[in-house]
């Protein structure tokens, strides 16, 4: 039995991994800023602590497992935000982890960092990375990535997981999104909604972090994650209307007037509405007009991950 601290753990991954572990009998010391869903996991047995780690580190002695999922994780934010969240916070993490003792430390990092603004296929970790990242949230993620996997030691060995288009029970970014389309009536199919898209549902994203957690000689890997299977945009929408009963319109938008579009968004919200995100950022173009699918086979081979949740499944789940 392990002493695990979890952070971001009222988010929908950080949860997961939370109730994963606890269900598995370790203990957990929960850190987020839901006290809601704080209140359940205490419930369900863990330590929940309310806070904030752009406010300092939380207290490390005693932890074995450092599962860091906290994250500003939006389209939307200024560049000041996603380096406190992102690279401070976890920067300030991993000299505490250190400092204290703790025996592995296993980072939520993001295949964001993949894009470029070209369809890219089955890549494999050591794909190369765009010179200049798609927006703030991949820029930070990947400086982030890079401190943590510089920090492996033998003594603290340091690992980070890409997990894809996360969803399911818990969600509040992918499918909130598309659902909100579908529900006013129009759904934009950038390029016609052919582009493929890797989605993980939750439960597996957290089955694959705590296989990383446990590993041994996987220190300073980083391991792509997902279903281990693509879909076309369009095939996503089709499961959505059909579990949601709904038939929106799907608006034609080639890719570059799509990027246009959120350009013109971007900048007006920019000026008027900062603290507002756009219905269309480039971003979200980004991501659903351009294909982007992982190869999994080092997840597979080091931590023995393998996908249980295919997308109808899942997307029952999160709609249940």
């Amino acid at each position: 039995m392990a002493r695990v601290l979890v952070t971001g753990a009222t988010g929908c991954l950080g949860h997961e991994i939370a109730l994963q572990l606890l269900a598995e009998g370790d203990q957990v010391v929960a850190l987020g800023r839901n006290a809601q869903f704080g209140a359940g996991l205490a419930a369900a047995g863990a330590q929940f602590i309310v806070g904030d780690l752009t406010q300092g580190p939380p207290p490390l002695q005693g932890i074995d497992v450092v599962h860091h999922c906290a994250a500003l994780s939006s389209a939307w934010g200024t560049e000041a935000a996603f380096r406190a969240t992102n690279v401070t916070a976890t920067t300030q993490l991993l000299h505490a982890a250190r400092a204290a003792g703790v025996g592995r430390f296993v980072f939520t990092s993001s295949p964001s960092i993949y894009a470029d603004g070209t369809d890219r296929f089955d890549l494999a970790e050591d794909a190369p990375l765009p010179a200049i990242f798609a927006s703030l949230y991949a820029a930070s993620k990947a400086e982030a990535e890079a401190q943590v996997l510089a920090a492996n030691s033998a003594a603290m060995p340091c690992v980070a997981l890409r997990p894809r288009g996360i969803y399911g029970r818990g969600d509040r970014s992918l499918l909130p999104r598309l659902l909100a389309a579908m529900r006013r009536g129009r759904v934009p199919m950038i390029d016609g909604g052919q582009a493929q898209i890797d989605l993980t549902h939750v439960s597996d994203a957290a089955r694959a972090q705590i296989l990383a957690g446990r590993a041994d000689g996987i220190g300073g890997r980083v391991f792509n994650v997902t279903s281990g299977v693509a879909y076309t945009f369009t095939e996503l929408v089709d499961v959505a209307a059909r579990l949601m009963g709904l038939n929106p319109r799907r608006i034609a938008l080639p890719y570059g007037v799509a990027m246009g579009v959120a350009g013109v968004l971007e900048g007006f919200h920019h000026l008027f509405l900062p603290q507002v995100e756009p219905i269309l950022t480039r971003q979200a173009v980004a991501s659903l007009g351009k294909s982007l699918t992982l190869d999994i086979s080092a997840a597979r081979a080091a931590l023995g991950y393998v996908p249980r949740v295919e997308l109808t499944e899942g997307m029952r789940d999160y709609v249940a």
